[in-house]
């Protein structure tokens, strides 16, 4: 029987894999993974989503999907209809910032889309990816600020291609949003002492490919 502390971490735990080269057989033991330590939800490619929907099929698992992977690039076009496409699957979505966009500081821009993101997906939590290891402080705060302006339910910190996510940058923005929507925190996350850290520095959902280390790294 699992111990209440596992019970309670793995609520916190998205399950991910989003690897471009994975396979089915991946994804059947992500799930498998999922279903074993009861975690909150699974993370994967779109074109993983009807896949892993049968797989976790009868369980509460939550099943979630990246848009705009990995970098944000797309137009806001091709978004929504990657939401439109993998709506019937998933329950949320982890959408990445337009991070040209922000660079260049067209925050208006960035605005709309994710307004436009967050109808699109109709109630279902979205999740949007700011990528804080390419972020200064200040930008950091700022486009928290546009993803609580926007109605999306997470921030997100990165997608885990640049370098861990720090304890600093989920507090930063766990003081701007005030409890006023989630954090989830991503990148780097392999054991269950860091998540227990980010859970305490704000966190409210880990993103990890790394659950079972985590689960298997208690105590």
């Amino acid at each position: 029987m699992a111990r209440s502390s596992e019970i309670e971490i793995a609520k916190y735990i998205d399950h991910t894999n989003v690897n471009p080269n994975s396979t089915p057989r991946d994804i059947e033991k992500l799930c498998r993974e999922a279903r074993k330590y009861n975690f909150y939800g699974v993370v994967v490619l779109p074109y993983y989503v009807k896949l892993a929907r049968k797989l976790i099929r009868e369980t509460k698992i939550k099943l979630s999907t990246v848009i705009g992977f990995p970098f944000g690039v797309q137009c806001a076009e091709a978004k929504l209809k990657e939401i439109e496409l993998t709506f019937r699957y998933v329950d949320e979505f982890d959408v990445v910032m337009n991070r040209p966009a922000f660079k260049a500081r067209d925050y208006s821009y960035v605005f709309r889309e994710l307004k436009k993101i967050v109808r699109t997906a109709k109630g279902k939590p979205v999740k949007v990816i700011i990528e804080t290891p390419e972020l200064t402080d200040r930008e950091i705060k700022k486009a928290t600020k546009l993803v609580l302006e926007s109605g999306a339910a997470f921030v997100k910190t990165a997608v885990g291609l640049k370098g861990p996510t720090k304890l600093k940058h989920v507090k930063l923005i766990a003081s701007t949003v005030k409890g006023k929507i989630g954090i989830k925190a991503s990148g780097g996350i392999r054991t269950y002492k860091q998540a227990l850290a980010f859970i305490k520095a704000g966190a409210t959902r880990i993103g990890s490919s790394h659950g079972v280390e985590i689960m298997k790294t208690m105590g």
